[in-house]
């Protein structure tokens, strides 16, 4: 491996919390989060992390042009377009062990988001249109027999989906009182696979950050003003097991 003091650093800017300083949470962030640990796991770079308050952006954010989170920064300049991001890390740092070519895996899962998102929003009145995309999901992992979602390795796709999976799990859990249905036993699988790793430990926001970002919405459930004021004085909590 490459002496660290040698190799490329890479500045990640991800969303603060609700206190302004801590990571918050963004699915977005914890994408290039998970990518960058990855690769300098693999001794292709170093990278330290910044959280943003978008409102009062450092100096060192704003004079690098960037204006949104997830953004980072190399020797090449600033980007803060996600795929821009992804495409220039494989690029300069090319690590075949994320690539991926599963087109059945890739629609397994593609549509999940969405759900959840007209259904924390209550542009859909229940669960039904998420509970099916998750069965979909569960039905494609039950039939493969790897921990993730193309192999036993973690991939660009699975970079990309679980830190929304856990965000449908953990805000659909405090903000609608609905829980992943026992009989996804595939789908549950894989996150317990995702919640023994080290990546994904170490890049995941905790419950409550995950709770303020959706909650905080216009269009979703709110929080009391007491209810906010508790969690953000509680310590940070990680609901990593699963029933």
């Amino acid at each position: 491996m490459e002496d660290r003091d040698h190799l490329p650093e890479i500045i990640l800017f991800v969303k603060a919390g609700a206190d302004g300083k801590r990571y918050g949470a963004c699915p977005f962030c914890q994408r290039i989060f998970m990518i960058l640990m990855h690769k300098s796991q693999e001794g292709l770079l170093h990278f330290k992390v910044a959280t943003v308050n978008l409102s009062k952006p450092p100096e060192e954010f704003k004079k690098a042009g960037l204006r949104r989170i997830p953004a980072i920064i190399s020797a090449d300049g600033g980007l803060d377009n996600v795929d821009d991001i992804v495409d220039y890390l494989d690029a300069n740092f090319p690590s075949t062990s994320l690539a991926y070519d599963n087109s059945t895996a890739e629609i397994s899962c593609k549509d999940i988001f969405q759900k959840f998102c007209f259904f924390i929003k209550e542009v859909s009145k229940d669960s039904a249109s998420l509970a099916i995309e998750l069965k979909r999901l569960n039905q494609y992992i039950v039939n493969t027999n790897t921990k993730f979602l193309c192999s036993d390795h973690l991939c660009h796709l699975d970079c990309e989906v679980l830190p929304k999976i856990h965000h449908v799990r953990i805000a659909t859990m405090y903000l609608k009182n609905y829980k992943f249905p026992d009989e996804l036993i595939g789908l549950k699988t894989y996150l317990t696979n995702a919640y023994n790793h080290e990546i994904f430990i170490k890049t995941c926001p905790s419950d409550q950050e995950i709770v303020f970002h959706w909650a905080d919405k216009p269009e979703t459930p709110t929080l009391s003003h007491e209810r906010h004021s508790q969690m953000i004085k509680e310590e940070p909590k990680y609901t990593f097991a699963l029933p």
